[in-house]
């Protein structure tokens, strides 16, 4: 699921081995050809998808709505030639040369490194299309050069620059992108009144407080567009007042009443500490399993933590009820979460995704730095092979029809049933590989999702990393675009939880809303 659209078929997927063109589609039958990669927000590690992902035919059982790939493919930017690519040596990344220039450089270098930037986010940004291409970036460049101009004196203090690039840059809502240590993407938070409960019935919201009275409206709205589900402390279900927005205050709304009265409510950020610990760990509250998972990022010193995460996964299938806690989760590699969908649920379990990935010189260097400064490497899903080469793996999936890019990768939505309730807790904090965590489990019956939304980066992954050579600026952008078939961009606004509750909280009222299912002997 992204952005709160559904996106999926039933059918089961079939596979073979020939990759093709259909519908002027690039469109690979054997997921080794397959670059739907994971992405991260403190680690960029990626993985081609082990042989079970198929990647589905757009005319065949509903996989996508009409003209989707076609609208996709116009979000990729053609490459015409690339005589002003930068050149890979050009493109350095050392963490201590990170804000180490002088307090002031030469107007002529801060020039330098505008030009410099804009040709990296040309070749090697997987979003540059989609924000705009050329017409965008160049109308920002030539404001950026023109304040330049208008700095007094013949000098640039870096950090001046910097605040400058954020500024024109602004346009980009993409979670991943940054300029000096700085996401520039908006941000939407939820605020809620959890302490004004509320019990539904016919389309009505009564107050547990005033049992007598309902809310008439809103803001003058439907009052069930403020109304969010939530767990009170005995596990049951009740609704809040709410609303997700990229507010900076806390929002005041009008509340009316069925006898007519009225007043003032407000909206409270719902702000949670971003919570700690290993990157896995299986404990037992209440007799309730509950499987921990803050990162998945494969290092020597995390291995054996994913391995037992996956290797879990099966044996949890047979418990009656199981929480999966990716609060604050920093990402990594998901093929490690889709293996986890997969074990828990015993079938080939996928999300539906359009995926390219750039396969120029500059993504290259790009994602290189990265996994060097990440201390990683790339590897494939579901081998003991070892790491890969970026350049290598660039090239296996190039589309020789469309220069500069992979094959588009397309995969259908597989579901797959349970009788095990899954309980899925989550934060603001939660991003990139963790909601793709998300995404896979929502693949699967019987699964609920409690929290406030993701933080959302999710639109351009495989993220790379350069410094501007003279003022020493760091950026970061992926190198890759996803989206769902609704081509719209989560960024931001992350993924929605079925049931709205204070990460703080969340785990104690997961507990005790399984309680509270399991005594009623209902469905959730």
């Amino acid at each position: 699921m992204v952005g709160g659209g559904e996106c999926f078929s039933c059918a089961e997927p079939t596979a073979e081995t020939a990759a093709r063109k259909e519908g002027g589609c690039a469109m690979t039958r054997r997921a080794v050809a397959v670059f739907a990669v994971a992405m991260v927000v403190t680690c960029a590690l990626v993985s081609i998808l082990p042989d079970a992902v198929r990647v589905a035919d757009f005319r065949r059982h509903g996989a996508a709505k009409p003209g989707a790939c076609a609208q996709f493919e116009r979000l990729l930017y053609r490459y015409s030639d690339f005589r002003d690519e930068p050149q890979p040596e050009t493109l350095s990344f050392n963490r201590w040369d990170l804000g180490c220039a002088f307090s002031l450089i030469p107007k002529d270098e801060a020039r330098q490194d505008v030009d410099f930037l804009f040709r990296v986010l040309k070749y090697g940004y997987g979003a540059y299309q989609f924000f705009g291409g050329d017409e965008a970036f160049l109308a920002a460049k030539e404001g950026i050069l023109a304040e330049i101009e208008d700095f007094p004196g013949e000098d640039v203090n870096p950090g001046q620059l910097a605040e400058l690039l954020q500024r024109q840059l602004g346009f980009i809502q993409d979670g991943h992108f940054s300029i000096g240590d700085k996401k520039i993407c908006r941000r939407y938070r939820f605020f809620a009144r959890f302490d004004m409960e509320f019990d539904e019935c016919d389309g009505r919201f009564y107050a547990r407080q005033r049992p007598d009275a309902w809310a008439a409206a809103v803001e003058g709205e439907d009052p069930s567009r403020w109304m969010k589900p939530s767990i009170d402390s005995d596990g049951e279900i009740f609704y809040c007042l709410g609303a997700v927005s990229d507010s900076d205050v806390d929002i005041c709304v009008k509340l009316e009443w069925s006898d007519g009265s009225s007043e003032s409510v407000q909206l409270e950020l719902v702000d949670s500490a971003r919570v700690r610990g290993p990157v896995y760990e299986l404990r037992h509250v209440d007799g309730v399993p509950v499987a921990v998972n803050r990162s998945l990022t494969p290092r020597p010193d995390t291995m054996s933590e994913l391995e037992r995460l996956t290797g879990d996964a099966r044996k949890l299938r047979k418990a009656p009820a199981v929480i999966l806690d990716l609060r604050s989760h920093m990402g990594g590699n998901s093929s490690y979460a889709l293996e986890w969908a997969r074990e828990f649920s015993g079938a080939d379990v996928c999300s539906a995704s359009l995926n390219a990935l750039l396969v120029t010189s500059t993504a290259g260097k790009l994602f290189e730095n990265y996994l060097s400064y990440a201390g990683s490497d790339l590897f494939a899903a579901g081998t003991s092979s070892g790491p890969l080469s970026v350049r290598l793996w660039q090239a296996a999936g190039a589309d020789p029809d469309r220069t500069g890019w992979s094959l588009i990768s397309i995969t259908r939505s597989v579901r797959a049933k349970s009788d095990t309730l899954l309980v899925v807790l989550i934060d603001s904090y939660a991003g990139s590989a963790g909601e793709d965590f998300v995404k896979y489990v929502r693949q699967i019956e019987n699964v609920v999702v409690v929290g406030t939304n993701t933080c959302g980066s999710m639109l351009a992954g495989n993220v790379g990393v350069f410094i501007l050579p003279n003022s020493k600026i760091g950026l970061s952008c992926g190198t890759k675009i996803s989206l769902c078939e609704d081509l719209a961009n989560p960024d931001g606004r992350g993924l929605m939880p079925d049931l709205w509750v204070h990460p703080d909280e969340a785990l104690e009222r997961a507990i005790k809303y399984i309680q509270a299912v399991q005594a009623d002997g209902r469905n959730h």
